[in-house]
């Protein structure tokens, strides 16, 4: 599968609301807001906006901000009630398609990456060609250093299908790797804590292993993984990662 192909499934997914996501990102939000700050008069792009909610707070911080998505449902949704917000443009088109005579001092992406065919080399054309100088990426992505990614990554080797539209499953190894390559500097910072190790990681696994590994087409017994669960939910784990990684990235 590529990226061109996850478009439908997308256009889908925003079509059904909130309902078709596991987990609506309001941690992930924050914490890129925070990393962001100050947002004030800053000219922003957020590739891959869905709907359009990271895009609208970082415009009530005072920024100038356009959203793009390739997903047509996702900016017909994003633009609804949006009289309100002069300094926000939601436009449906892929990133690619930006003139690259403008500049922004911060792009911003939301659980994107992941989802990109050459994540590294596509984050490289975005800080090359739409960011300018001393201006920085804020993006993130799922974070598998806890035990919901140690789960997750087992049974993805073994065949279960995690996720549908995950090309990719990212750390901050990687990231850092990225940035010492390129001469960039990086602050990174977790959250999402209750999916990584606590009571929305049992609730998660429990939803999503039946559907992985039937998909996967891989024979399981119930009895057993109602064991795991149980098992699972009856432990506190402690780890310093939490279940999504925010990076900032400089030039």
């Amino acid at each position: 599968m590529e990226n061109k192909d996850l478009k439908a499934k997308y256009d889908e997914m925003h079509s059904q609301g909130p309902s078709a996501w596991f987990g609506q990102g309001e941690e992930e939000r924050r914490l890129i807001l925070e990393m962001g700050e100050p947002w004030e008069n800053k000219v922003v792009l957020e590739i891959g906006c869905g709907e359009g909610q990271l895009s609208k707070e970082i415009f009530k911080k005072g920024a100038y901000v356009a959203g793009i998505d390739y997903s047509a449902q996702a900016i017909l949704k994003a633009k609804e009630k949006i009289e309100s917000y002069p300094k926000l443009v939601f436009l449906e088109m892929n990133y690619k398609a930006c003139p690259t005579f403008c500049k922004y001092n911060t792009i911003v992406m939301q659980g994107v990456l992941e989802h990109l065919d050459n994540p590294f080399d596509e984050l490289k054309w975005m800080m090359d060609n739409l960011l300018s100088d001393h201006g920085d990426v804020i993006t993130s992505s799922p974070c598998f250093l806890n035990p919901r990614g140690i789960v997750w990554m087992a049974l993805d080797m073994l065949g279960a299908v995690m996720s549908k539209t995950d090309l990719h499953y990212l750390n901050p190894c990687d990231f850092q790797n990225f940035c010492h390559d390129n001469h960039y500097s990086m602050d990174w910072e977790t959250c999402d804590y209750g999916w990584a190790q606590d009571v929305d990681m049992v609730s998660d696994l429990r939803k999503r292993i039946p559907l992985a590994l039937k998909d996967g087409n891989l024979p399981y017994s119930e009895e057993k993984f109602l064991k795991f669960i149980e098992w699972l939910d009856c432990r506190l784990f402690c780890t310093n990662h939490g279940a999504t990684a925010v990076y900032k990235i400089s030039k």
